[in-house]
C-alpha cells in the first residue's frame, strides 16, 4: 500500500498545501491505527487508502510530534489501555 500511495501521490501533501514541491518519503495514517478499539477496526484503518497521506520526513516527524504519538508516556498509556480493554472483554465472558 505504501508503494501504491507514493506512486499515486509522490509529493508531500502538506508541503503542497503550503505551496511547496517536496518529494514524499513516508506514508502516514491520518487516523492512527492504534486508536482503534478492536482488531477489525484496526485493520480497517490500516488498510484504508483514504486514511493514508504522503509526507516528507519533516512533516511526518512534525505530525507525530504534534500528536505526541512517539513519546514514552503515550506508548505506556496505549499499553495500559490495551490491557484494560483486554481485561474488560474477557471479564464479560
Amino acid at each position: 500500500m505504501r508503494w501504491h500511495k507514493l506512486q499515486a501521490n509522490p509529493l508531500c501533501e502538506l508541503c503542497q498545501a503550503e505551496g511547496k514541491v517536496v518529494a514524499a518519503i513516508d506514508v502516514h495514517h491520518v487516523h492512527p491505527v492504534e486508536t482503534a478499539r478492536s482488531l477489525e477496526d484496526m485493520r480497517a484503518l490500516c488498510f484504508n487508502p483514504a486514511n493514508l497521506q504522503s509526507l516528507c520526513i519533516m512533516h511526518h516527524a512534525k505530525v507525530h510530534k504534534e500528536l505526541r504519538s512517539h513519546t514514552r508516556e503515550v506508548h505506556q498509556q496505549r499499553q495500559a489501555d490495551a490491557i484494560s480493554r483486554w481485561v474488560e472483554k474477557h471479564r464479560k465472558k
